[in-house]
């Protein structure tokens, strides 16, 4: 028998993943809310240090103000010891007294008001008293009506400026978040993007040096840095299962020949040995294709691995070798790949040619290291795909057609380029660029 859970009374599922989740999870709301949450916060103290400050300037022009009448009216009395009499000629501002009420007391007895009926509560009123000749005293009100009027015309104001200030606050932080989240939108696209192996071009980067700009700039280069290690995974990927077979094959005939008894030990071991060295120099080669070094780059000089290049050769191919130019040239890169491409293009040109290899360096804005032969050269539609894996213009001569597109390789990874072209008097010249190494002056 199957038991359901009881559900507790007065409970209520909660989700985040509904409307409401989302509208309060949504850092856009987020940030409205908190947005709108400052901006009534401080209209709110800014309001009520307003109401403080101005109810505190009222208060002074009202005492000010009594101050001022009731010394006028103290100037109009004629205060004798019987009796207080007020002279109406000494009291030229008789008309501004409207608002005001005043009498003159002594013992609780009532000798003279002046303005009306003065009163006794004190509600709506500011008083204060002087003390006149002979025991009298001068008692002052001042009808406090028009400041209250103005303290409440004051929050009117205030209340209605609140949400005016809140609705402003709100369009402006709407704005402000369109402008500064489209850095983040594109870096969202261009992540989900990414997720699925799809490489857009590189997103803006935002005005400034802040951290927007360093995080678009940071993306840009990782995306780049993950664009050429999935490349270079797929290059091997393609390299390998395409030209692997073939030695492979090689290896499983001679296997199947020995078993089936077809081929005697002595007859199968020199072909087993030489597919065995095939796919090391094969393995070799993509390796070299498709990775990169690991090392920040050096100092090079040119003629220095030029010379370790030559001497690498056999006694009869250094002689075919011209080395002129700048050799002192310096570039910065990485010794042991600027070697090997250098190696690759030297070994081809003597591959493909009888006579003698020209390699001449240039120093300009960049080195240039020029490899030239005087073989049957290259049809020129067939120049552009020079350095393209596996490319075999001349089958007939032994190679896997890797060489150049190793140089090609080394050449991007330096900053550099690897361009070719038919010289006029036969033969194909390989022209190696590659940026020259900048000396600083103290």
């Amino acid at each position: 028998m199957r038991v359901l859970p009881r559900k507790t009374a007065g409970a209520l599922p909660v989700s985040l993943s509904g409307p409401k989740g989302r509208w309060l999870g949504g850092f856009r709301n987020r940030l409205l809310l908190s947005l709108s949450a400052v901006v009534v916060l401080t209209a709110l103290l800014v309001g009520a240090l307003g109401f403080v400050q101005f109810q505190s300037t009222l208060s002074r022009e009202t005492r000010q103000d009594l101050d001022s009448v009731i010394n006028a009216v103290e100037q109009a009395l004629l205060v004798t010891p019987e009796r207080v009499v007020l002279s109406p000629d000494r009291l030229p501002r008789l008309a501004e007294l409207s608002s005001s009420r005043f009498r003159v007391i002594r013992a609780e007895q009532v000798f003279l008001e002046i303005g009306g009926r003065y009163p006794a509560e004190a509600e709506g009123w500011f008083k204060t008293e002087r003390l006149l000749e002979h025991g009298f005293v001068l008692q002052a009100a001042l009808e406090t009506r028009s400041q209250s009027e103005a303290l409440r015309a004051f929050w009117h104001t205030e209340l209605l400026a609140l949400p005016i200030s809140l609705l402003l606050a709100l369009v402006a932080a709407y704005l402000l978040f369109g402008y500064l989240m489209r850095p983040v939108r594109h870096l969202t696209e261009a992540t989900h993007a990414i997720a699925q192996q799809r490489f857009p071009k590189p997103i803006p980067v935002p005005p400034g040096q802040d951290e927007l700009s360093n995080l678009a700039e940071s993306f840009n280069r990782m995306a780049q840095a993950v664009e050429g290690f999935l490349e270079r995974e797929r290059n091997f990927s393609r390299y390998a299962s395409h030209e692997l077979r073939t030695p492979l094959a090689a290896l499983r005939a001679q296997i199947e020949a020995l078993e089936q008894g077809l081929l005697t030990p002595q007859e199968s071991l020199p072909a087993i040995k030489r597919s065995l060295e095939r796919l090391e120099r094969l393995l070799a080669a993509l390796t070299a294709l498709t990775h990169s070094p690991r090392k920040d780059p050096e100092p090079v000089e040119v003629g220095l691995t030029l010379h370790l290049v030559v001497q690498n050769l056999s006694a009869e191919e250094q002689r075919r070798i011209t080395l002129e130019g700048e050799l002192g040239a310096r570039v910065l890169g990485y010794e042991e790949l600027l070697q090997q491409a250098l190696s690759n293009l030297v070994s081809n040109a003597l591959k493909f040619s009888q006579g003698r290899v020209e390699v001449e360096v240039r120093q300009g804005a960049v080195v240039q290291i020029h490899i030239r032969d005087r073989g049957p050269g290259v049809p020129e539609e067939e120049l552009p795909r020079l350095g393209s894996p596996f490319l075999r213009i001349q089958p007939r001569i032994d190679g896997m057609g890797l060489g150049l597109a190793l140089v090609r390789h080394i050449a991007s990874v330096m900053g550099g380029r690897l361009e070719f072209c038919n010289r006029p008097g036969g033969g194909l010249e390989a022209t190696l660029s590659l940026p020259r190494l900048e000396v600083s002056h103290a």
